[in-house]
């Protein structure tokens, strides 16, 4: 048995581990007060299976190395509390197992071992360097702050990578058991996924109520590479009327090299896109769509930033320009819609605030507590950050996204117009 005293015996580390239901306890007990953590294994198994794999890694991270701080912080100061009283304790009992066998004495006492001169420098040099510096780590207030950096990560990591219920895959499973008509197909990224926005797509379905049915096929953090690269199941869901709303984050990726960097390696991008790239790859989504018999709707960016005059909006101007380009060739089957246009006419003369990745990306995170944890009012959150067009210098607002709901209805409308009029 080691030598141990009365307040070491009161700090224990117990680790149990339930095979049956793969879960671990881990109970903390020092100085009187126990803390419990539980963690499910089979839940985290089955919660990893629903991440993105281009999204998860990063966001996961940071939550393991917030959780190993706070546990680390009450290992280390129940440690160095261990050493302090080993070493000030004089004597003790030790039983002497060999020496029971040699018919020897059972119990004698013996003098503590005491560490020598440099070590006790050594020590003393390291806890007044640690526990000084380190007090910090058994504050509630930074267990708090810690919790709620954790909590914030894995609420930001469901939000961003959970499913809607309308979308492509969704459609092919129960194609053949319904007896649905072709679907209006909405292709975009996370201002048409619409879990860190308004919701656009959800309000254009219910406008067009018993019509089509409306498929969500935006998924967040995605460029107009990656959009490319999944657009065969698109065609397969064999759509009537496609819009694409990409490029957003190709103009983010281009503006920012951290942005780019950050797009090229989670989206496994060949290179960081360009304005240049972007238009050859929406020329091949527009022909391999129309080539499908869809009526294609090709949706200008949005502002980014609410400051008219600031450099990425001319750069969004620039994007917005090669939209209309684009969808003025297709013909009769490509429709343009101004997005950027309308947004950009509703921004302020003076006084914006302008694109800025830091404060886009606080906002974002707070979002998903104002909105998905909070229930919040995306109007008074616009209001709160003094803005008018986005929620977040990126995605759309109410009103924003209204407009755009209502211009994707009139070009669903107006293209079976027509061709209820070619058929007469």
């Amino acid at each position: 048995a080691l030598p141990i005293s009365r307040n070491r015996a009161r700090c224990c580390i117990m680790v149990r581990h339930a095979d049956s239901c793969s879960s671990r306890c881990v109970a903390l007990r020092m100085r009187g007060c126990t803390f419990h953590e539980a963690h499910s294994g089979r839940s985290a198994v089955r919660s990893m299976r629903k991440f993105s794999s281009r999204l998860w890694r990063p966001v996961l991270t940071a939550a393991v190395v917030t959780s190993a701080i706070g546990f680390m912080s009450g290992w280390r100061a129940t440690r160095w509390q261990g050493a302090e009283d080993e070493a000030m304790m004089p004597t003790t009992f030790v039983t002497l197992q060999g020496a029971r066998s040699r018919g020897s004495i059972a119990h004698r006492p013996v003098q503590a071992r005491r560490p020598s001169v440099s070590r006790r420098a050594l020590e003393d040099v390291a806890t007044s360097a640690f526990l000084s510096d380190a007090s910090w780590m058994n504050d509630p207030v930074v267990s708090c702050v810690g919790w709620f950096a954790l909590i914030s990560g894995l609420t930001v990591m469901r939000v961003a990578t959970s499913d809607d219920v309308h979308t492509p895959s969704e459609f092919l499973k129960v194609r053949g058991k319904s007896e649905s008509g072709q679907p209006v197909i909405c292709l975009g990224d996370s201002i048409t996924r619409g879990n860190l926005s308004a919701d656009w797509v959800s309000t254009l379905r219910s406008q067009l109520q018993e019509g089509s049915p409306v498929l969500n096929a935006g998924i967040n953090m995605q460029c107009s590479k990656n959009i490319q690269q999944r657009i065969d199941e698109v065609i397969a869901c064999g759509p009537s009327h496609v819009t694409v709303l990409v490029g957003t984050n190709d103009l983010k990726a281009e503006l920012s090299p951290i942005e780019g960097f950050m797009y090229k390696v989670f989206g496994r991008l060949p290179e960081v896109p360009t304005l240049e790239s972007y238009e050859q790859t929406l020329l091949d989504i527009r022909e391999k769509l129309t080539a499908a018999g869809a009526r294609v709707a090709l949706v200008s960016p949005p502002v980014l930033g609410e400051d008219i005059r600031c450099a990425a909006n001319k750069r969004a101007a620039e994007y917005a320009a090669v939209v209309r380009r684009v969808a003025d060739s297709g013909g009769e089957h490509c429709s343009y819609l101004p997005l950027f246009e309308q947004t950009f006419a509703a921004l302020p003369t003076a006084g914006g605030t302008p694109y800025c990745g830091m404060n886009f990306f606080r906002w974002c995170c707070l979002l998903c507590w104002d909105v998905h944890i909070l229930q919040r009012d995306l109007a008074d959150i616009q209001r709160e950050r003094n803005l008018g067009v986005t929620i977040d210098l990126v995605h759309l607002g109410p009103e924003a996204a209204g407009n755009l709901a209502n211009m994707v209805h009139d070009f669903v409308r107006n293209a079976e117009g027509r061709k209820l009029a070619n058929v007469v």
